[in-house]
């Protein structure tokens, strides 16, 4: 890694976007040098879509990879890859999985790379107005942020590269936990004042983004590894300002979140990675193929499903039957399938124009993954005004209320403990939240991950809270060390 900082450095992705999305599906069109661009508003309008793409890279990003990553060691997901075995066991070790953590590693510092790209040549540009430069600079720190926030929660100290110490790799060392959460916080500080409300463009972040990520930043700084208690009331005020906006609301139907005709509108969504395919492939659709049954005349890979324990502590309702696949298209029962699982039903319809019972190539068209929702929100706002203020509020049950009614669920009751009032909301977490990666992250900032996954994973132990570094990367930078029990 170390001499691909030097050659990301010189190099931007020269993508444009279509139809007011990400376009997935462009080629680079050359290599441009910095003192030959950096120059005008649409220099800049390429240079940010340069910082969104490496995040759909192929089968390593947020189109495969990361978010069953940040699930596989939780109850949720189940894997029949050979290759994913020991971090859904918990038991991941040096050099035998560097062929999953290495494209973290790398897709993450390609676009934390683009990004300061952007930030360190945006003062110089004369002819971009200050409301141009806001935008793009707003949308390159969300997306930092969003990268060193993702690659502290995998691997705790991390290279800190900014645009000022880009190209002094021979001085790079691994940054403590605290300092990189100091970077995040002031980028999502600094960019939902620059960010607009809304982007006609869908897929871009926004002001709403930049506050909805901080909340959940502070939130991670309030548990494990920080444990810093105050970031609680700074989770709980940062989460109401969201709610306050009045921009976003829960989806009527949960049923219909999953929908591409929805996908790419509903309000709920506060940030997803979004791409059209202009009729053609694209290649960041993959949850559809991945968690779609191979057998019953489905199609698809089987890469991923659930787990039939997990699917037995689902609370019943309308959120149950949307979030799992239980009866494959020739009328095969979960039960009678090959695998023996129930499958995943949230990713079904992110390849349109399939249908959710159609056969068909399911990188064919629209995609997005969301990243920030408003449930989510709720959520944040209901577990850190608990812990905040020692004790649930009428305003943290009506949020996390607000999740469950849609959920066909019933009301938590007032006079709930604080920490019955807790275990009720992670719990809310769980079940709304399922595979979207959330739950490893939970389990880890709140240090419930041995005592939840003995059970499941008999060796688990504290070492798993951080996935180990790749061996590749830690011959190239002499100041990177190894994640203890690896």
């Amino acid at each position: 890694m170390m001499t691909s900082y030097k050659k990301i450095y010189p190099l931007i992705f020269a993508l444009g976007l279509t139809a007011g999305c990400v376009s997935l599906d462009e080629k680079p069109e050359g290599l441009l040098a910095p003192e030959n661009f950096y120059k005008t508003s649409s220099d800049f309008e390429t240079a940010v879509t340069g910082i969104y793409h490496p995040l759909f890279q192929g089968y390593d990003g947020f189109d495969y990879d990361f978010p069953f990553i940040a699930e596989a060691g939780a109850e949720d997901i189940h894997t029949i890859i050979k290759r994913w075995k020991g971090i859904e066991a918990l038991n991941a070790n040096v050099g035998s999985f560097d062929e999953i953590t290495t494209p973290l590693w790398k897709i993450s510092y390609a676009s934390i790379a683009n990004a300061n790209l952007v930030i360190g040549n945006l003062p110089n540009a004369q002819s971009v107005s200050a409301d141009k430069k806001a935008e793009f600079e707003g949308q390159a720190k969300f997306l930092r942020a969003l990268s060193y926030f993702n690659l502290t929660r995998w691997f705790g100290e991390v290279p800190l590269i900014t645009y000022e110490n880009q190209t002094k790799t021979e001085s790079v060392v691994q940054s403590s936990v605290s300092d990189i959460y100091a970077l995040i916080v002031k980028d999502l500080k600094d960019a939902e004042t620059k960010l607009p409300v809304t982007f006609s463009e869908k897929g871009r972040a926004t002001q709403g983004a930049a506050k909805a990520l901080l909340a959940k930043v502070y939130l991670t700084m309030a548990g494990w590894p920080l444990n810093q208690n105050d970031k609680y009331t700074l989770a709980r005020d940062k989460a109401k300002e969201v709610m306050d906006m009045n921009v976003y609301q829960l989806e009527p139907n949960f049923a219909d979140l999953w929908l591409v005709k929805n996908k790419l509108s509903n309000k709920e969504f506060i940030f997803a990675l979004q791409g059209v395919s202009n009729g053609g492939h694209i290649s960041a659709s993959h949850f559809h193929l991945a968690t779609r049954p191979w057998d019953g005349g489905e199609g698809g890979w089987g890469d991923f499903e659930t787990d039939k324990r997990f699917f037995a502590m689902f609370p019943e309702g309308p959120r149950k039957d949307a979030s799992f696949h239980t009866q494959l298209r020739d009328g095969t029962s979960w039960e009678k399938s090959d695998y023996g699982q129930p499958y995943i039903a949230k990713y079904r319809d992110g390849g349109a124009p399939c249908g959710p019972n159609d056969v068909c190539n399911g990188s064919d068209g629209d995609f997005c993954a969301p990243l920030l929702r408003f449930a989510d929100v709720l959520m944040i706002y209901a577990e850190a005004a608990n812990q905040a203020e020692g004790s649930p509020s009428a305003a943290a049950l009506a949020a996390i209320n607000k999740v469950r009614k849609r959920a066909g669920l019933a009301d938590l009751p007032a006079g709930l403990s604080k920490d019955a009032f807790d275990k009720a909301v992670l719990d809310e977490r769980n079940w709304e939240l399922a595979f979207e990666h959330n739950r490893w992250f939970d389990l880890v900032r709140r240090n419930l991950l041995v005592s939840t996954m003995k059970g499941w994973y008999p060796d688990v132990n504290d070492n798993r809270k951080l996935l180990p570094k790749p061996s590749t990367e830690l011959i190239l930078i002499k100041g990177l060390t190894q994640n203890p029990g690896y």
